[in-house]
């Protein structure tokens, strides 16, 4: 059964303001990097992923409470838009230490690490291998596809 659209409407309405999973009051969900190469499916959990290791590697807080929503004009595809923290969702290197480091990907995780609650692969992962390199992610969104169960 195809669900109709005011239905999957309310699936990511309900996420976005969920304060058991993304949107936590306290305790902030973190977006963590991820320096080994991993296989994107829904059965992925905290131990499969490998988490960056290099100087300011350390997964970043996000903002806590409601997340944003809304629907990309371009897809008709509903987009939960993590809200990033102060200076957004970049890391930059300042030492040397456990470099060079390639990372893969990225994963919101709860607060503590205990739980996997999203990953995204980067399309080209990126190594780092000298002060002063950056990953920025710029927007982390979930999308939910326009069909996303029958």
């Amino acid at each position: 059964m195809l669900p109709m659209l005011s239905l999957r409407l309310a699936l990511g309405d309900l996420l976005a303001a969920d304060a058991n999973t993304l949107a936590p009051p306290t305790d902030a969900n973190v977006i963590a990097l991820i320096s080994a190469p991993f296989t994107l499916n829904e059965n992925l959990v905290v131990g499969d992923l490998t988490l960056a290791t290099f100087d300011v590697s350390t997964p970043k807080a996000i903002a806590t409470g409601d997340q944003q929503v809304g629907l990309d004009p371009a897809t008709g595809e509903q987009k939960i838009t993590i809200l990033a923290p102060a200076g957004g969702f970049r890391w930059e290197v300042t030492t040397t230490d456990d470099l060079p480091q390639t990372i893969y990907g990225y994963a919101l995780l709860t607060d503590g690490l205990a739980a996997l609650l999203a990953a995204q692969t980067l399309p080209t992962p990126i190594t780092l291998s000298a002060v002063t390199q950056f990953i920025d992610l710029g927007a982390v969104e979930i999308t939910f596809v326009t069909q996303p169960m029958s």
